[in-house]
């Protein structure tokens, strides 16, 4: 609670009443009072004049006045200046280099060094999301805590260095290292042998995490392993799935059967939080409009059309088939476009078949049509100083790019993003459409065959074989049925 002195009389803002004089005297020596404009205490030795600061002060004293200098800071002591140059000192992007075994809560603080990097470039799209930085061999020994396995902070996200190029020419004296972001710690976990037994893309991982938990390879080197968070809002429900020495990460973003490939979505990381969300957590639509002439210095549309199709068949390993078409797409085709692919599945199963060969269908029915673009830097044109925003785009964001020139006029997701991270400006841009997966150029590359290989051409001719053989008078089953019965039941036959 505060005291208030009005009309000579103190008291509190937060009392229930004001008393009129709520300090009559006889008042304790210790006491402060107002009197005649004053603040004086009872002790004789005290006095606080209001008027004290009126005096002339020492010609230390810096001061201001309308008439003088312009109104800007002047010392009588330096009688010749003329104004002081005054202005903001822009906060200089700092890139922190940490210790291997920095504990998972110790990234707030400055790590090893501090460092004074020559170049710093990230790359951010389906595939990857590294670093690549340059840093001389400074006196100061900065460039020493470079080492393989160290951690950069770099715009808030932690990099693992792994390469590590020291250098020393007549251009020179420098070292070159390469980072990948945090979350490729995950891809050092292993799930030796796990069965999913089916449910929504959350209960996925959480099934993933529990079966890495308590394994060897957490505990045989080091206990100070960090923990990642992981979260999907998928509620497609799929059937059991064995995993098989698969990576954590594999399981997420890379195998034929990860989650990305059986439920979809985009992929968002921030250091030791994931997510695998329908649309990109944190992703913002109609977030940019791009000129051409304007926000662009370069433009380059590419339409790809090498792996499009207007009529998939999809065949299994056991000999069933389903196809699909997209009649809507042939008028704007001479001929229509007709491929097959074949799905290699340990166990017959139709329904898998059926899914699989949708989602194959979303990565070929639609040529592929990507921008990339050369971006200026727009934040340091004073031209534009109030469209600093324009350099805030994010992997993921959606948005329209506008090039009369090229008749362009499209909604594209940003896939690709190189910025400087020195200066925090965008240099580079590809736009498009989001991979449905991460880490392989190709849609479930293990799984899917031509159906035409040798190897393909050999387990046919097994199968076949196995289904047609009369062994003693045996019932004859194809494979497929006798994957889903039980041993009693086939004893005899």
């Amino acid at each position: 609670m505060s005291w208030v002195i009005l009309n000579g009389q103190p008291y509190q803002t937060e009392a229930a009443e004001l008393i009129a004089e709520p300090m009559l005297e006889p008042f304790p020596l210790s006491y402060l009072r107002l009197t005649n404009g004053s603040i004086i205490n009872g002790f004789e030795n005290f006095k606080i004049e209001v008027d004290a600061m009126k005096q002339v002060y020492p010609k230390t004293y810096w001061r201001i006045k309308k008439t003088v200098n312009f109104g800007l800071p002047y010392n009588e002591m330096f009688p010749n200046i003329i104004g002081i140059d005054l202005w903001a000192l822009e906060r200089k992007r700092t890139i922190h280099v940490y210790d291997l075994h920095e504990p998972q809560a110790g990234f707030d603080g400055n790590g090893l060094a501090i460092l004074d990097p020559i170049e710093c470039t990230s790359v951010h799209n389906d595939e990857r999301w590294e670093i690549t930085l340059r840093h001389p061999l400074d006196e100061w020994g900065k460039w020493k805590n470079l080492l393989v396995n160290n951690i950069l902070k770099v715009d808030g996200q932690l990099f693992r260095i792994d390469t590590s190029q020291p250098e020393i020419s007549e251009s020179g004296r420098e070292i070159k290292v390469h980072a990948k972001h945090i979350s490729y710690d995950l891809n050092d976990l292993l799930i030796h042998f796990a069965t999913f037994d089916g449910g929504n893309a959350e209960r996925f991982i959480q099934f993933a995490q529990s079966s890495v938990e308590g394994q060897w390879e957490k505990e045989w080197a080091h206990t100070d392993q960090y923990e990642f968070e992981g979260h999907s809002d998928i509620e497609t429900v799929l059937g059991a799935e064995e995993y098989v020495n698969v990576t954590f990460w594999g399981a997420m973003v890379g195998a034929d059967n990860s989650l990305m490939n059986r439920y979809g979505g985009e992929l968002y990381r921030d250091n030791f939080y994931f997510s695998i969300n329908n649309r990109m957590q944190y992703a913002h639509d109609n977030a940019f409009y791009l000129r051409y002439s304007l926000d662009m210095v370069k433009i380059l549309q590419k339409v790809d059309y090498s792996d499009f199709c207007t009529a998939l068949y999809c065949y299994d390993n056991y000999g069933q088939m389903w196809g699909i078409t997209n009649v809507a797409i042939n008028d704007r085709m001479h001929h229509a476009i007709s491929r097959m692919v074949q799905f290699n599945y340990s166990e017959c199963d139709m329904d898998r078949l059926i899914a699989d060969g949708n989602a194959y269908w979303k990565t070929v029915c639609y040529p592929k049509i990507t921008y990339e673009i050369e971006i200026a830097a727009l934040k340091d044109d004073e031209r534009y100083a109030d469209f600093v925003d324009l350099q805030n785009y994010n992997y993921g964001d959606s948005g329209t790019i506008y090039c009369p020139e090229l008749d362009i006029n499209e909604v594209q997701k940003i896939t690709e993003v190189e910025k400087d991270e020195l200066t925090g400006n965008i240099t580079r841009m590809v736009l498009g459409n989001l991979a449905s997966s991460f880490v392989r150029p190709r849609y479930m590359g293990s799984t899917i065959t031509s159906g035409n290989s040798a190897a393909d051409k050999q387990n046919r001719a097994v199968q076949e074989s196995v289904i047609t053989t009369d062994i003693n008078g045996m019932e004859q089953f194809p494979i497929c049925r006798t994957e889903i019965m039980k041993i009693s039941k086939l004893e005899g036959k």
